[in-house]
């Protein structure tokens, strides 16, 4: 018998970047105000997460996305895991909006699912969020960027949190891991930064720059006007992630530094309303 999978259990941290993530929402989609606009998640849960430590239900990205203000025309998740399906489409079967996906970004065949939902003309946000990164893959990011252009002759536009600390930086040395991290950079440019700091020309947090700096590199090369990223540094010190912006309009970077650059009371706080999240 299929089973709905359980609530993922996350870190402080994670719960904070889902209250940064709901915040950034809000400011996109009222900008857009009433044009057309879709939203596509490459990477979506189950819906719901646990806080450890603190038993917190809270609601992943998917949901915040679906419960928005000012709505999307349409939101389409890819999850990866059958049982974290199941659960998604029960969460969302009353949000006529909801379309959800089972398969592996990766595959053209599911992008093919996914483009089939965009309108050419419609306007889109891609939330890219992998669990390390192992599961992004250069590749991925181009198909998206070289798709379609919408009425403005915008491309998609690319919500990237890019797992630095958690994942890219600790296995930067591991042979076994080369392989994937060309795969997420689409090159080997990134083997410089690796033997530059290897050979003590650079100290950690050069290194660390270096290769966020790469990967904006290349979505500049794919035509995006605008790339800008923010470093979180609330709760992790040094920060496990970045997030980065790739658009073809103007005002993101202030977008993202609005939503990641304050502190906030988190659900699991005595202080949370979730109507006011600033401290």
């Amino acid at each position: 018998m299929n089973q709905p999978s359980q609530p993922r259990k996350i870190r402080k941290w994670v719960c904070h970047k889902l209250e940064c993530f709901a915040d950034y929402i809000e400011a996109y989609t009222g900008m857009m105000g009433k044009n057309q606009c879709y939203y596509l998640e490459l990477y979506a849960g189950c819906g719901n997460c646990v806080c450890v430590g603190t038993d917190c239900v809270i609601e992943d990205s998917a949901l915040r996305a679906l419960k928005a203000k000012t709505k999307f025309d349409r939101c389409i998740f890819i999850v990866g895991d059958s049982q974290d399906a199941r659960s998604l489409k029960k969460l969302t079967a009353s949000y006529d909006s909801a379309n959800i996906i089972s398969g592996n970004p990766v595959s053209d065949k599911v992008l093919r699912q996914v483009f089939d939902l965009i309108p050419r003309s419609a306007s889109s946000l891609a939330l890219i969020d992998p669990q390390g990164y192992r599961k992004l893959r250069w590749s991925t990011i181009k198909k998206l960027a070289t798709h379609s252009k919408d009425w403005r002759g915008h491309k998609i536009e690319l919500l990237i949190i890019f797992p630095l600390e958690m994942a890219l930086l600790r296995n930067l040395n591991r042979p076994e891991c080369q392989a994937s991290i060309t795969r997420l950079y689409g090159n080997k440019k990134w083997e410089e930064v690796r033997e530059k700091r290897l050979e003590g020309k650079i100290k950690l947090n050069k290194a660390r720059q270096q290769l966020v700096e790469l990967y904006k590199d290349g979505l500049k090369a794919l035509g995006y006007r605008h790339v800008a990223d923010f470093k979180p540094g609330y709760l992790s010190k040094p920060p496990l992630y970045h997030v980065i912006s790739a658009s073809d309009g103007e005002g993101r970077a202030k977008m993202l530094a609005e939503a990641w650059g304050k502190e906030r009371y988190l659900p699991c706080e005595l202080l949370y309303t979730g109507k006011n999240r600033k401290r």
